[in-house]
């Protein structure tokens, strides 16, 4: 595909033991883009599944010309740095592939995107079902407000689509969930205007979900770690030399 004709959407989905869903979920995201006529190109990136989600996969990508399938290492960051990699659309936009995702509100990203009303637009979740998630994310998104003052609600909540220039040529630094509070820092750093959306929390398809205390925990240490330490740094050093390939 050329530029001329590239997509203005690539959609990433990350996959980890998902062969319940994922047929229900691209054929989903298909029909939704296709009645609002957005032209799109869907790229699942699979790793470390040991059920049947690879083969589903490769055989989805047999049958249809908008679907991409690739492999990466297991992290949710590594697997987002692999779908941007091969991305040819004008906006990049990524979400999982479990179908508590809400894709319904991909066509009012793309609308906010092309009228230039955002830089960045995301989901929010409304109406969660379980206690436990309801406080950890509050705690979690108001803790980043306070270091970073990014004045967001659900800094995890998917979709997120903004404009590929955001993360072309770039090698994310964060392999695990951290991911989403990475992209989000180097939209805010870019002074993107960040829109969010807001969305029902959906009940997943089938399958169980990999988000457990130990990735909260492990979470809450990248939050401080891209504030005060190692993270920090490394992402002020993408950043630097991310602008320095732009002004050479």
């Amino acid at each position: 595909m050329t530029k001329k004709n590239a997509p203005l959407l690539s959609l990433s989905l990350n996959v980890y033991n998902e062969e319940e869903n994922l047929e229900i979920v691209y054929k989903e995201i298909r029909e939704i883009l296709r009645k609002a006529k957005i032209s799109y190109e869907i790229i699942f990136v699979e790793g470390g599944s040991h059920d049947n989600s690879w083969k589903i996969l490769q055989n989805l990508a047999k049958k249809n010309d908008d679907c991409r399938v690739y492999q990466a290492d297991f992290g949710p960051g590594q697997k987002i740095n692999a779908g941007m990699k091969v991305a040819r659309g004008k906006y990049f936009g990524y979400m999982c592939s479990d179908g508590q995702d809400d894709p319904k509100i991909l066509p009012k990203c793309i609308q906010l995107l092309e009228e230039n009303k955002a830089d960045f637009v995301k989901g929010r979740r409304i109406a969660r079902k379980f206690w436990q998630r309801i406080v950890m994310s509050r705690v979690y998104n108001r803790l980043a407000d306070i270091l970073f003052g990014l004045n967001l609600n659900d800094i995890n909540m998917h979709p997120k689509v903004f404009r590929r220039e955001l993360i072309q040529g770039i090698d994310l630094i964060s392999p695990g969930e951290s991911v989403d509070l990475e992209i989000v820092l180097r939209a805010h750093q870019k002074g993107y205007k960040i829109i969010e959306l807001p969305v029902k929390d959906r009940v997943r398809g089938g399958g169980t979900s990999s988000v457990n205390s130990r990735v909260a925990l492990n979470m809450s240490r990248d939050i401080l770690s891209y504030k005060w330490g190692k993270k920090a740094k490394l992402l002020q050093d993408s950043i630097d030399k991310r602008n320095a390939k732009l002004y050479v």
